[in-house]
């Protein structure tokens, strides 16, 4: 059944259901439809067969009988008990006498009888159109009709004394025709009990397979961000259908997380927003209610340009943050030398820590792996940031990168003299927008290590954590190590 120009089965066809049962009794048919040929040609070859072989006995048995008697078996004709008559034409194809006398057969034309003595096989005869019909005609079935009068015949040449004489064997297809007919009828009748049976089982045997699906798309339709899963209790417990359950599921799953994140993401963002809004509504509300000095003005705009700036940065960060959520993993890797990471990132921060007055400590050693370059740079700069940001003035922040032959990892360790954290803020400290208490007065919006964490999980990285109150904190990055690349490090 061909589908439509634009790809469509037609309007009946598009039903599931439909399609399992019709295409299912299609097969049936086709299936009967073939082995009834099958059966029908093969049991029409066999008879064929069956006949031409009792037909050319017959002419052996007449050749001999003559060759040892002298003369044809007229009184003892053994053929009459098969139904064989046998007829002897001379050469000016006049019939002479045929056997047995009283069976009478339809004589053959000369023109055929003279281009039949030169036929190796037998051959069949249709007295109603003087012809011969070829093999290929009993291989159609629709040739079955019984009331035709043929006679499957077969020729020989033989000696009457010193002239030649043709000794012709027939025998007629009525039986034969009546076996076909009756063949035919019994694959036709099958073929459509087949049909109607297929369509009768298979309409059953589809109302059951479709059952689950059924339940699924009942499950579904109950589906609401209030209940976002299935029930796959209910569904039976064919695999195939529990398989499309738990994948449902856990597409639901996920999407309920997304969502989650999403509702997070809109309500972190609206109450980090709405705070610097309501500052710099407050401090255009005070500037209109009455008429200041410019230099005062000027301060409320610079004051609002500060806020501006900063409602910029946390939407960057924001978006930044959104952007690398999005990622399901690095396509292609690259290889990274945290070693050279790190001192860019000391570059990158060296005027910050100048400024505050604090000095970095190095201790960089080869440590490579492979991600993106660009990602673990952000990576180690938030941290360093973080780590100068908690830190007092005049104190020291110390980097480290090295190889952890033992566990096969690229390590970069960030070390500060800051405040510290304790067990339950070491847990709370990736989470997003969050603060400890003592960097509430500094500026900061709590996106710079939940960034960390995220580019972390993207190179297959997870983060160590050593802190305690008033005793600074180390934060390890363990990635794993490229061991190719060590190969062409000289570490003498």
């Amino acid at each position: 059944m061909a589908r439509l120009s634009d790809g469509r089965w037609p309007l009946r066809l598009r039903s599931f259901r439909f399609r399992l049962v019709f295409f299912s009794a299609l097969t049936i048919m086709v299936t009967i439809a073939i082995f009834g040929m099958v059966v029908f040609t093969l049991f029409t070859s066999l008879e064929i067969n069956r006949i031409d072989r009792t037909l050319s006995v017959c002419l052996e048995e007449v050749i001999s009988f003559r060759q040892k008697a002298g003369r044809f078996p007229i009184q003892v004709w053994e053929g009459r008990s098969r139904g064989v008559v046998l007829q002897v034409y001379d050469q000016d194809m006049s019939l002479l006498f045929h056997l047995p006398p009283g069976l009478s057969a339809p004589m053959i034309p000369g023109d055929l009888l003279e281009a039949a003595s030169g036929r190796k096989h037998p051959f069949t005869f249709d007295p109603a159109k003087s012809r011969y019909l070829p093999r290929l005609w009993w291989v159609l079935p629709w040739n079955y009709l019984s009331h035709r009068n043929l006679w499957r015949t077969c020729t020989t040449v033989a000696l009457l004394g010193e002239k030649e004489v043709f000794l012709v064997s027939m025998v007629p297809m009525v039986w034969l025709l009546e076996s076909r007919q009756l063949l035919f009828w019994m694959i036709v009748i099958a073929g459509i009990a087949g049909m109607i049976v297929s369509l009768a089982v298979g309409r059953l045997l589809a109302a059951r397979a479709i059952r689950p699906l059924k339940d699924i798309n009942r499950a579904l339709s109950e589906v609401s961000i209030s209940n976002m899963s299935i029930d796959p209790t209910p569904l039976g417990t064919d695999r195939e259908i529990d398989e499309i359950v738990n994948h449902i599921n856990t597409m639901l799953k996920k999407l309920d997380m997304s969502m989650k994140n999403l509702q997070q993401f809109t309500s972190d963002a609206s109450h980090e927003l709405r705070t610097p809004l309501a500052v710099m509504r407050g401090a255009v509300d005070v500037a209109l209610l009455r008429e200041r000095d410019p230099a005062y003005y000027i301060g409320k705009l610079q004051e609002l340009m500060y806020n501006i700036d900063d409602m910029q940065n946390l939407v960057g960060a924001l978006l930044e943050l959104a952007r690398l959520d999005d990622f399901k993993g690095l396509d292609s890797r690259e290889p990274v030398d945290l070693l050279l990471t790190a001192e860019d990132a000391i570059a990158n921060m060296e005027a910050i820590t100048q400024r505050r007055g604090q000095t970095i400590e190095k201790d960089l050693h080869p440590a490579p792996t492979q991600g993106r370059d660009a990602m673990v740079l952000r990576l180690a700069y938030n941290l360093l940031e973080n780590a100068s940001k908690h830190s007092p003035p005049g104190s020291k922040i110390g980097v480290s990168t090295y190889i952890d032959q033992e566990r096969d990892h690229a390590v970069m360790e960030i070390r500060d003299d800051g405040p510290g954290l304790d067990p339950e803020e070491i847990n709370q400290c990736f989470d997003r927008f969050w603060r400890a208490d003592f960097s509430r007065t500094t500026p900061g919006f709590g996106l710079g290590l939940p960034l960390v964490k995220r580019i972390a999980q993207i190179h297959s990285a997870f983060i160590e954590v050593e802190s305690s109150k008033g005793g600074g904190s180390l934060f390890r990055v363990n990635f794993p190590l490229d061991s190719e690349a060590l190969k062409d490090y000289d570490f003498e």
